[in-house]
């Protein structure tokens, strides 16, 4: 106990960084999962390219960064989910493993 007391001045500082670091990790994996920015610039990109502002091979090579990004974002979400399915298997003391199934892409062209 007292030991506890004696660091605290160490042990007090270090674990608001953890929890500000933990902060900072959640908000930046939330931003990376969002792909509404993502399909918003598509649909600008498909907005310029209808009004003239940018023509088909410039359209092209935006569009396809953009598809790449999706499928990025798609790909570290199902990461996630099996890591996250992976974790409940190994906690699961009954043996009932729960599945979760996230609808596919509305987006046409995208595999």
């Amino acid at each position: 106990m007292l030991l506890k007391l004696l660091g605290l001045p160490i042990s007090l500082p270090a674990a608001g960084l953890r929890f500000c670091f933990n902060q900072i990790l959640e908000a930046a994996e939330a931003e990376m999962l969002d792909d509404a920015p993502v399909k918003e610039a598509l649909l600008e990109l498909q907005l310029a390219v209808e009004e003239g502002e940018i023509d088909e091979a410039e359209y092209l090579e935006h569009e396809a960064m953009l598809m790449q990004r999706l499928r990025e974002i798609r790909a570290y979400r199902e990461a996630r989910l099996r890591e996250q399915l992976a974790d409940q298997t190994e906690e699961s003391d009954s043996g009932t493993v729960h599945y979760v199934v996230e609808q596919g892409w509305d987006e046409p062209g995208l595999p």
